[in-house]
């Protein structure tokens, strides 16, 4: 985890915020370790965020929730962010996403994430 500069999350949304699994994970990466300084594994780091959703609004209650949670452990968080709405029935026989606006609006996350990590 420390080895990576750059970090994609994507979260489900559970009644409006991050699952418990994110942050436990979040959590144990946090914990001291002797010999290395605190919160190494993300001091610096630079995320993106997404998330998905079987509902309308495609997780995006969820992500401010881990923007947070991630500024609290000294990661920087690339402005843009996508929600994946409808997530059971957006996703071809060959999982390729079905919408073209959404397939885009995913990679301009992943794009500035790209772009944030090079600086």
């Amino acid at each position: 985890f420390i080895a990576h500069d750059g970090l994609l999350i994507s979260t489900p949304e559970y009644n409006g915020f991050f699952s418990g699994a994110f942050k436990n994970t979040i959590d144990w990466l946090s914990r001291p370790v002797e010999g290395f300084p605190p919160y190494e594994c993300f001091d610096g780091k630079i995320a993106g965020l997404i998330a998905a959703s079987p509902g309308s609004l495609g997780g995006v209650r969820a992500l401010p929730h881990v923007r947070q949670q991630l500024s609290n452990v000294k990661v920087h968080v690339v402005p843009e962010q996508f929600g994946l709405s409808s997530a059971s029935q957006a996703f071809d026989d060959e999982n390729n996403l079905r919408d073209d606006k959404k397939l885009s609006a995913l990679e301009s996350v992943c794009k500035k994430l790209v772009e944030f990590t090079k600086r």
